[in-house]
């Protein structure tokens, strides 16, 4: 696997509004496009990374890409598929631009090839 950077960190907000103020008025970040992922949420651009805010509840679902998590960009995600998959490596993989994985920890990691939104 080739990692390139850190493309996004993602957190799960009690209440939307109440987040948006603190990370919009407080630390003045600025949203960032942000596709309709059926959940509610915002996305801000923080130099070349990203602060994804997700608004709900647990999905209930071992890997839960809607919870808090970091994703890593590769370069390659065909590659990054092999090699989890030969080291034995449980990934939720809808078959896109990404997939999710568990650390030994149990924290949830996304590998994307999605490039960053720069300059946003």
């Amino acid at each position: 696997m080739k990692p390139k950077q850190l493309h996004h960190a993602s957190i799960r907000v009690s209440d939307l509004e109440r987040s948006r103020e603190f990370y919009e008025e407080l630390l003045s970040l600025r949203q960032i496009d942000r596709p309709n992922l059926g959940v509610d949420g915002v996305w801000y651009g923080i130099g070349n990374g990203q602060l994804h805010l997700i608004a709900g509840q647990p999905m209930g679902m071992k890997i839960d890409p809607s919870g808090p998590h970091f994703a890593i960009e590769v370069e390659n995600l065909d590659d990054a598929r092999r090699q989890l998959a030969a080291r034995g490596v449980e990934v939720l993989d809808p078959g896109g631009d990404q997939l999710w994985c568990l650390d030994p920890d149990g924290y949830t990691v996304e590998i994307t090839c999605v490039p960053s939104l720069r300059g946003r």
